[in-house]
């Protein structure tokens, strides 16, 4: 194994040589000679070296080496790495007391690194990085010390943008007014767009309270609500004001009612509103707008089919062509009458379902309704009731719908009998009671009773052949 001595040491092997002393001496005697001698730096080394200074200094913070090295004549704008100035380098760190110190010192507020200014890193700068309590107050200090926020970067991005897509709000709130709102970017994203892509939802709600442009799609034909749908973000999609088409169906799918909820209210002696045809009719004649307004008065279909336009301007349909076309629908569907191929009919050897009795119940109720409707449109359009008997026609036509509502009725009584009974009978096919493992649910009673009854008739035939 190999030993190297040293040469401070004592207990050396070469510690009696004379020799060896001496070149101790001289040695020591060199170092100290190179030691005294000073060191004279180029320019371009002592600026590199405070580069690296300023550079470290500005990462931890260190303000008092930072104000050393601009005192000992560093340009405040020259470059300490990577073309990033001391001030891009104290705002992307969001090292608020650095930026102040290197404002006052003459520094660039608007200058950029490939088109990002301080004023959008101060915006970009996340929150775990500089709280937003802090990076708020840098870029208030660099607006107010004249950093344009209408600037664009290379993607037409603003500061404003940034600082939406990273959901700072009251940076938001703060620039708003000195930046163009409705400004795009190379994809046509204006800063409620970077909101929703990032799920910023206080600062969505805000820029749509602000009017944002939220109608103009972008390059690829989206707007801002459809990013919102396609991504899931429901709370983001609520706060959009809605459309005409997505209020529509709103309503709609508010007024319709199940069947359960439809025999509730027969059971309660109210009849159901059949809403979901009122607003068939109303599409079938382009009044789609109107749906809001007859959901909002509840009306019903019976009160619907036997408006006339006295009753529409009640209501509230101002517009005479509105008032005109559903009137003609209305006409239209009373012009035909009643045949029993309009109800739902199961075949009669066919099995009822539950389901079967249920719409066929509904639709007879359904028709009932529209002939009451039929009988009260006529006599509203006719005006009085006296002249009835001098109008054969107009007689037998009322005569007509009342004697089918008669048989309508009578058909739905019987049906809801047969419901009720079949309620009563019909058991799961899981349901458990204290009889479902007896001995008299088990055994095979039917055909017990089928074979007695063939043996005997056999047994009468062979007594008879005797």
């Amino acid at each position: 194994m190999a030993y190297v001595p040293d040469s401070d040491s004592d207990s050396s092997c070469f510690s009696d040589d004379p020799d060896y002393e001496n070149f101790k001496a001289r040695t020591r005697q060199i170092v100290n000679q190179v030691k005294s001698v000073p060191v004279v730096l180029t320019e371009a080394d002592r600026r590199e070296q405070q580069c690296q200074q300023l550079y470290r200094s500005i990462c931890s913070g260190d303000i008092t080496v930072v104000q050393q090295v601009l005192d000992d004549g560093y340009d405040v704008n020259s470059p300490v790495y990577d073309n990033w100035t001391p001030i891009l380098l104290a705002v992307s760190l969001g090292k608020y007391e650095l930026i102040e110190l290197l404002v006052n010192r003459g520094a660039n507020i608007n200058s950029n690194k490939d088109g990002t200014t301080a004023l959008m890193m101060a915006c970009n700068c996340p929150n775990q990085t500089s709280p937003y309590s802090e990076s708020i107050k840098i870029i208030k200090l660099l607006v107010e010390k004249g950093a344009d926020a209408k600037s664009i970067n290379n993607k037409r991005m603003t500061a404003l943008m940034f600082a939406a897509s990273n959901g700072h709000l009251e940076a938001v709130k703060f620039l708003l007014p000195f930046s163009n709102k409705n400004a795009v970017d190379n994809q046509g994203w204006n800063a409620l767009f970077w909101a929703v892509s990032t799920n910023e939802i206080q600062v969505v709600k805000y820029l749509l309270e602000q009017n944002l442009d939220y109608s103009t799609p972008d390059v690829r034909n989206n707007t801002a609500l459809d990013m919102a749908k396609s991504s899931d973000l429901i709370q983001i999609v609520e706060l959009f004001p809605k459309e005409e088409e997505d209020f529509i169906f709103d309503t709609i799918r508010n007024q319709v009612l199940s069947f359960e909820e439809s025999f509730a209210m027969w059971k309660t002696k109210e009849r159901p509103q059949f809403f979901i045809d009122i607003c068939g009719i109303l599409c079938s004649i382009m009044s789609e707008p109107l749906i809001a307004l007859l959901a909002k008065k509840n009306v019903t279909l019976s009160e619907f089919l036997s408006m006339t336009d006295a009753d529409l301007q009640k209501l509230g349909v101002k517009l005479p062509y509105q008032r005109a076309r559903i009137l003609g629908a209305i006409y239209k569907f009373h012009k035909y009458p009643y045949h029993p191929k309009s109800l739902y009919v199961t075949p009669l050897n066919e099995k009822y379902s539950n389901l079967d009795v249920a719409i066929q119940t509904l639709s007879t109720v359904k028709q009932v309704i529209a002939m009451e409707a039929s009988i009260e449109f006529i006599l509203k359009s006719c005006g009085h009731c006296e002249g009835l008997e001098k109008d054969a026609d107009l007689a037998r036509t009322i005569g007509s719908v009342k004697r089918n509502i008669a048989l309508c009725k009578r058909g739905s009584k019987k049906l809801m009998k047969k419901a009720e009974k079949w309620e009563r009978i019909v058991r799961p096919a899981d349901l458990i009671t204290k009889d479902s493992n007896s001995w008299k649910v088990r055994f095979p009673w039917r055909k017990l009773m089928f074979s007695l009854s063939v043996c005997s008739v056999i047994f009468v035939i062979k007594l008879c052949k005797k």
